[in-house]
């Protein structure tokens, strides 16, 4: 019985790669701290013992860009012009434009048609504004800080036509191609699984369930990502 589930643990690592799908740029928002990728709504887990601890790939902040200016074609123009102007300088400044997914809680490639849709009013008369998101890549040495200093400075550096003002929002972590990690946890799950059946002789057998399931991920620090199967596992005594 053991040598058979740890023989169904190693056919899942051989077929992995067999399941891989385009690659996501997943965002870890606060609604999703911990969740199950590509299976709908985020819920939460308790993290099994078997993890890998894994630095965000990059960051996104939100950007509020407004204008106040009372005619509201000149207001959508200075609005269109600011975006360009963030547009033209982000690759310099090691930045760039993108939209999210809301639903899906993936990252989107940053198109002025797709932007211009999301231009909305505000609580305020006369005044229309949209939201993007400003995604720059985590490098060995950053901090959240240093990230937030390039990030302001890159917006306080982008001309503002007429009554433009851009405001930065919530920070957060993103996680590139979460399948990826699939292999290297079921061969850990594996091996821990070999682990428990010697340690508990062969008077015990040993059931994992969940290894079907896909990559989970939990935000553990400011700039860490917990990356995980929400597998479980039970021993028991071997029928006599």
């Amino acid at each position: 019985m053991i040598r058979g589930i740890l023989l169904g643990v190693a056919i899942l690592v051989m077929a992995a790669p067999a399941v891989a799908q385009g690659v996501d740029e997943v965002v870890v928002t606060a609604a999703r701290r911990t969740s199950a990728y590509g299976e709908g709504a985020p819920v939460q887990i308790v993290l099994p013992h078997i993890v890998l601890k894994h630095r965000a790939d990059s960051v996104i902040v939100d950007l509020v860009v407004r204008s106040d200016t009372r005619d509201r074609s000149d207001r959508l123009n200075e609005i269109r012009q600011a975006l360009s102007g963030l547009q033209g300088r982000a690759s310099a400044a090691n930045v760039a434009l993108a939209l999210v997914d809301d639903d899906q809680g993936i990252i989107l490639p940053f198109t002025m048609a797709a932007a211009e849709e999301l231009i909305t009013g505000d609580n305020r008369p006369d005044t229309s504004m949209l939201t993007i998101h400003l995604k720059t890549p985590v490098s060995a040495s950053d901090t959240l800080a240093t990230i937030h200093q390039r990030i302001d400075r890159f917006v306080m550096q982008t001309p503002k036509p007429g009554r433009v003002e851009m405001s930065t929002g919530e920070t957060q972590l993103v996680l590139s191609d979460p399948e990826q990690y699939r292999e290297p946890l079921l061969r850990s799950v594996a091996q821990d699984g070999q682990l428990i059946t010697s340690a508990m002789g062969q008077g015990y057998g040993l059931t994992m369930t969940g290894l079907e399931r896909r990559v989970a991920w939990q935000r553990t620090g400011d700039l860490e990502l917990t990356l995980f199967i929400p597998y479980s596992l039970s021993t028991a005594p071997r029928a006599q």
